[in-house]
């Protein structure tokens, strides 16, 4: 039997607490009125780098892994628009890429200094003391996931930062995937900030508990970083 409307309900508010569960449900009217009408409700975190690897090297052999700088065939079956991909690395990005048998199985994109928001018109500004990157599009196929490739593809990545000085990889999860959130977390993935934006069509809104707090329109630019780093 399907659940009611009042259980799905009741179980959305468990799931996201009433005030977001509240949102989601206004972000689902607006975006079925108007596609270009929705809320953005970002939590920000700052995950440290691991001090010692999360797998033995014995487990995930069957994955190599490559830093792309610019846009490559291997990109094709990450199903993203080549103008978000060409975007991407016009402001700096790079891809740490995960391949088995010469496919390409998951990634993880960051960038150094600051990150433009493709989502809605924000910036997010780092720690100018340079142990922070942004991390965003973390990704692994479906037949993946429930195996090594997610521990091991970031204990790539801390293996590949770390030596640069990096300490921390900052990134924002959208406040309806508590999976997301859960997931970030159980790797000491810290709170560093909140913002909503409102956006129907042309006009956009923020709020946020992060400089400038409110914002009307424009391009705001918040600076995003983990506790006791310097700049943030």
């Amino acid at each position: 039997m399907r659940p009611s409307a009042w259980q799905r309900f009741h179980l959305l508010v468990r799931e996201l607490g009433v005030s977001t569960a509240f949102l989601y449900l206004l972000d689902r009217l607006l975006r079925h009125l108007n596609s270009k009408f929705g809320f953005y409700y970002y939590h920000f975190v700052a995950q440290p780098l691991a001090d010692q690897p999360r797998l033995p090297p014995t487990r995930g052999k069957a994955f190599t892994f490559q830093l792309l700088q610019a846009s490559e065939p291997l990109l094709d079956s990450l199903d993203r628009p080549p103008a978000v991909i060409q975007q991407r690395f016009a402001q700096g990005a790079q891809c740490l890429a995960a391949t088995k048998n010469e496919g390409l199985v998951g990634c993880i994109w960051f960038v150094r200094g600051a990150y433009a928001e493709d989502e809605v018109r924000a910036d997010y500004l780092l720690p100018q003391d340079g142990r922070c990157v942004w991390d965003f599009d973390v990704f692994v196929v479906e037949s993946e996931r429930l195996g090594f490739l997610f521990a091991k593809q970031w204990d790539a990545f801390d293996a590949l930062l770390k030596p640069q000085g990096i300490r921390y990889t900052v990134s924002r999860i959208n406040a309806f995937n508590q999976r997301s959130i859960a997931s970030h977390r159980s790797l000491g993935a810290q709170d560093c900030g909140q913002a909503l934006f409102l956006r129907l069509g042309p006009f956009q809104w923020m709020l946020s508990n992060q400089r400038p707090f409110v914002a009307f329109g424009g391009r705001p630019k918040l600076r995003i970083g983990p506790k006791g780093v310097s700049g943030s």
